[in-house]
């Protein structure tokens, strides 16, 4: 590799993340130097993990690819980027993001569960215990939904109403650590 190359990586990061990410998805097995070499590249550079790479979004991806294909998947992605942001999720903080992108997730699940509920039990006669395996499925996927959902609204109404909002946290061997934000 040239000199003018190592200058290039060195002033822009953006170019050897790219590389790597290309070796590592372009392979079955990544190297595990690969892996931690983009792990450091990404969590060094400014807006990398926001830009390109969200564990969140990736997660989303292959869920919405596994479910979905066609016209529903372009209309099942584009639902959730709508609704990432009408959630506000551009402007939230941290805490609020990571309520958002999980409320994005539980919902494709939901999703998911509500259409292959349908397909085994609207569509035909099924025995009571494949009938409450199905109903158990969902009621939890619905439940999860709606806790994540409780919970965004819950923090947000917390962050709105105190002027700083303080968490405690007992460490191991009796520390407590005060984490204090501005509300």
């Amino acid at each position: 590799m040239g000199d003018e190359n190592l200058a290039m990586k060195a002033t822009d990061p953006w170019i050897e993340i790219r590389e790597i990410s290309k070796r590592i998805g372009d392979s079955k097995e990544a190297s595990p130097k690969d892996v931690e070499r983009l792990r450091k590249l990404v969590a060094a550079t400014p807006g990398a993990l926001g830009e390109e790479f969200s564990g969140s979004e990736s997660i989303r991806t292959q869920l919405v690819e596994k479910i979905s294909y066609g016209a529903s998947r372009a209309v099942i992605l584009a639902e959730g980027d709508k609704l990432k942001k009408d959630l506000g999720y551009a402007t939230a903080p941290p805490l609020e993001q990571l309520l958002i992108d999980h409320i994005l997730l539980v919902r494709l699940r939901l999703a998911h569960v509500e259409n292959a509920y349908n397909r085994q039990i609207v569509s035909q006669s099924v025995s009571l215990q494949v009938g409450a395996y199905w109903d158990n499925l969902l009621t939890s996927n619905q439940a999860r939904f709606l806790r994540a959902i409780e919970t965004l609204a819950r923090v947000r109404r917390l962050s709105r109403n105190t002027p700083a909002l303080q968490i405690n946290i007992a460490r191991e061997g009796g520390k407590q650590v005060n984490v204090q934000g501005k509300g």
